[in-house]
């Protein structure tokens, strides 16, 4: 019963994570308290530089220390960072806020997958762990059907800033949850150093070309998905899309992304997993492409919906896929890995996006 109570709060836990009640209004809050875009994406490059700094030592802590610990630690740090964040009034203060949110979803998140691979493997549920994937993303996805909507309805009534602030409270459950997770006892690491720890999980990856070009894929086509998602919300702020109806767009692609997610298992079995791999990475180019070449409303809103749900219909795939080729010891460093990457890229392309808008609009 333990066992499968663990898997029920990993759901939980997933669906929390999901509720981010700023996720389409801080682009707009930002702008609210006078940075301009060269500024907005200078914070996101610096968040994304804590990103890129932490991933490995929170992956390594991770697998030497405590799952569990690591996801309180996160957690507790999120709480800050959302209060920091609603009462941000400056570029400095936003930067110091971006830095601690950079911390908090590295080590609250960055564990989850691992985290939940070992709760599989307790439970004896391996041969069923791509549905688990599934079922926790759609989670993920349902918390984000509530969060836009809730805080894009906060902020359209009450201010942009009870809009932000309102992420405390959500931050404030995820605590509370993590402090009920039981760490899970298929974690066992062989290293003791953590430098031993790097090195071994390098000469796994050498060893292995199918993970390098899954970390690679996975990587590059939600870096490119997620700098379309940040800076599509002034978009749709200047076609004269109100904040409330910004939050049911970004639910609605929540919702689909939920109901396409909890298929994918299938349509990896019906499909096999090079061409499901493929496909996705072609429609979420494809709906980049969308957002970029036309200004009618309704295309660019369908390339959106195509972007977002694509790149969660991934998510539960590539972390089965990583979790299959990868022991429980290295796990979540050699996903660290993965984090690694994303973030340096995100802080530099998200710079040279924020000169560009600035130059020429």
């Amino acid at each position: 019963m333990l066992k499968i109570d663990e898997i029920k709060k990993y759901y939980i836990f997933m669906f929390l994570t999901g509720v981010n009640f700023i996720e389409a209004i801080y682009m707009l809050f930002l702008l609210s308290i006078g940075l301009n875009y060269v500024q907005i994406l200078m914070t996101q490059a610096i968040f994304a530089f804590i990103m890129f700094l932490s991933q490995i030592p929170a992956g390594i802590l991770s697998d030497l220390w405590s799952r569990k610990k690591v996801i309180i630690l996160g957690s507790f740090i999120g709480i800050i960072s959302a209060f920091v964040y609603a009462n941000s009034t400056s570029f400095i203060q936003v930067v110091i806020a971006e830095a601690l949110i950079a911390l908090a979803i590295t080590f609250a998140f960055s564990t989850l997958t691992p985290f939940g691979y070992e709760v599989i493997i307790e439970n004896k549920k391996e041969h069923a762990s791509k549905k688990i994937f599934s079922k926790a993303t759609s989670c993920l996805l349902l918390g984000g059907i509530i969060g836009p909507f809730v805080g894009a309805y906060i902020a359209g009534n009450f201010g942009l800033k009870m809009g932000m602030l309102s992420n405390v409270f959500s931050w404030l459950l995820i605590f509370l949850v993590s402090l009920t997770l039981r760490n899970p006892k298929a974690h066992r690491a062989k290293e003791r150093n953590s430098f031993n720890q790097i090195s071994s999980s390098f000469k796994l990856l050498k060893m292995n070309p199918l993970l390098i070009y899954l970390i690679i894929n996975f990587t590059f086509l939600n870096l490119f998905s997620w700098l379309t998602l940040a800076l599509i919300q002034p978009y749709f702020e200047n076609i004269r899309v109100g904040i409330i109806y910004i939050g049911i767009i970004f639910s609605g692609a929540n919702l689909i992304g939920a109901i396409t997610t909890n298929f994918s298992d299938r349509i990896e079995k019906k499909f096999g997993i090079r061409r499901s791999v493929f496909s996705s990475g072609v429609l979420i180019a494809l709906g980049m492409l969308m957002i970029g070449l036309f200004k009618l409303p309704s295309i660019v809103i369908l390339g959106f919906l195509m972007t977002r749900t694509m790149s969660r219909f991934r998510e539960p795939l590539f972390s089965d896929y990583f979790n299959k080729l990868i022991g429980s010891d290295k796990r979540a460093t050699i996903i660290s890995f993965s984090g690694f990457l994303y973030w340096f890229f995100y802080g530099v392309l998200g710079l040279f996006l924020g000169y560009l808008i600035e130059g020429f609009g």
